[in-house]
């Protein structure tokens, strides 16, 4: 089985950390049903339908699960009654081809929230309340 690359394209670690930054912001927000509205959960689906998307091309071993992944959130928006997405259970084609920037080095960066969790990191002239 062929392994990842250690070395990610760029902007490809950086949009991936600030999108695990977000799902955990977004975790950490809503705690009961009467948290999300229509709205909030089409796009928090969508959000996942087209990191699938990406996710897909990552690995060859990873399209055919992005692919499953595609089809259950179809699957969900039927459930929930919304309106179906742009590319709904889609994954890549085999013939889809990806231009590829020369690879960046990818940081040390933590994932999820289990153990060694140490909070919402916050950039450098931002302050806690948002300003």
């Amino acid at each position: 089985m062929k392994s990842l690359s250690t070395v990610a394209a760029p902007g490809v670690a950086e949009r991936a950390e600030a999108l695990a930054d977000a799902a955990c912001e977004l975790h950490d927000t809503v705690s009961t049903p009467a948290s999300w509205s229509a709205d909030a959960v089409e796009d928090a689906v969508e959000s996942m339908e087209t990191t699938a998307l990406a996710l897909a091309v990552a690995h060859p071993e990873a399209a055919a699960a992005m692919f499953a992944i595609g089809q259950q959130l179809a699957q969900l928006r039927e459930r929930l009654g919304l309106p179906p997405g742009e590319h709904p259970g889609a994954g890549p084609t085999a013939d889809e081809d990806q231009a590829v920037d020369p690879p960046t080095p990818i940081r040390s960066r933590r994932r999820g929230l289990g153990p060694g969790y140490r909070g919402v990191r916050i950039p450098p002239g931002r302050t806690a309340s948002g300003s």
